[in-house]
């Protein structure tokens, strides 16, 4: 029951820190964030120009948005961050075996 906790626990904190920090980079940097708006735009019009049945691609078409493909850039990012600060503190205490 403790694994599911750390494990939902994880999800949200990453969900909030990411969203905390797509709004310090939105804020100290709109340059930078613009950036990503257009790499998402990019991607989605790579994503949506494969060649898949019109059926799938309207599905695309309708659910992917830049905005969410930012955001889910930074939650990704956020989670790696947390990956490696969870090894990093809590290598010392688990015994290897």
């Amino acid at each position: 029951m403790l694994r599911v906790f750390l494990a939902t626990t994880n999800i949200f904190t990453s969900l909030i820190l990411g969203a905390l920090a797509m709004g310090v980079v939105w804020y100290l940097s709109p340059d930078l964030m613009q950036d990503f708006f257009q790499s998402a735009s990019g991607f989605k019009s790579w994503l949506t120009n494969l060649g898949i049945d019109p059926k799938y691609n309207n599905f695309l078409w309708f659910l992917i948005e830049e905005r969410q493909i930012v955001f889910m850039g930074f939650v990704i990012a956020t989670r790696v961050v947390m990956a490696m600060l969870a090894a990093i503190f809590i290598a010392p205490f688990t015994e290897s075996i």
